[in-house]
């Protein structure tokens, strides 16, 4: 399936999953860190990560996607953008598809490490095919939580940079990911 490129935008599905990703990957890490202070006694203890793994597995297919799709042509960056503007974006947009891949895949290391498969919404099972040790475990439970914050961080810098470029630049770098 070839799709029509605009010059001017991207493609519809480039922008469904832009948007998808974006609100799944605030509500996970809003939600881990709110996991992070349950109380054994929270009738969501076990129901807040189950979910939390379900939306991450989303994210992570996704992801995929969106990465197989990035390599498909797209629109080029704007004229209006400076050279430091695009070298910032392209480290930020590496750091974002990074944390598609890393952040679910440690998060699923530490889930897994007995040997115990991630149930997906309760429906089907993936499972356990890196059995590991404690101290990998741990090493995943770090990554997890540090590499969280970064790209919270990530996400707030980008989404900062599109609002520049609309309100103060007034260029379409925004208008180009909206419908």
């Amino acid at each position: 399936m070839t799709a029509q490129i605009n010059k001017k935008s991207y493609s519809l599905n480039t922008k469904l999953l832009h948007w998808l990703i974006a609100g799944h990957m605030i509500g996970l890490i809003v939600s881990g860190w709110w996991i992070v202070d349950l109380s054994f006694y929270s009738s969501w203890y076990y129901l807040a990560p189950t979910l939390h793994k379900s939306f991450g597995v989303m994210v992570f297919l996704m992801g995929l996607i969106l990465l197989l799709n990035k390599f498909r042509k797209r629109p080029p960056p704007l004229e209006s953008h400076t050279k430091l503007e695009k070298l910032a974006s392209k480290f930020a947009h590496l750091l974002l598809f990074a944390s598609l891949i890393t952040i679910p895949v440690s998060g699923y290391i530490f889930t897994t490490f007995t040997g115990q498969n991630v149930s997906i919404f309760n429906t089907f099972d993936i499972p356990a095919v890196l059995v590991t040790s404690e101290k990998i475990r741990d090493l995943a439970i770090e990554f997890h939580i540090y590499a969280s914050y970064g790209i919270a961080v990530v996400v707030f810098v980008h989404a900062g940079g599109a609002l520049k470029h609309h309100l103060l630049d007034k260029d379409r770098t925004l208008r180009r990911m909206l419908w």
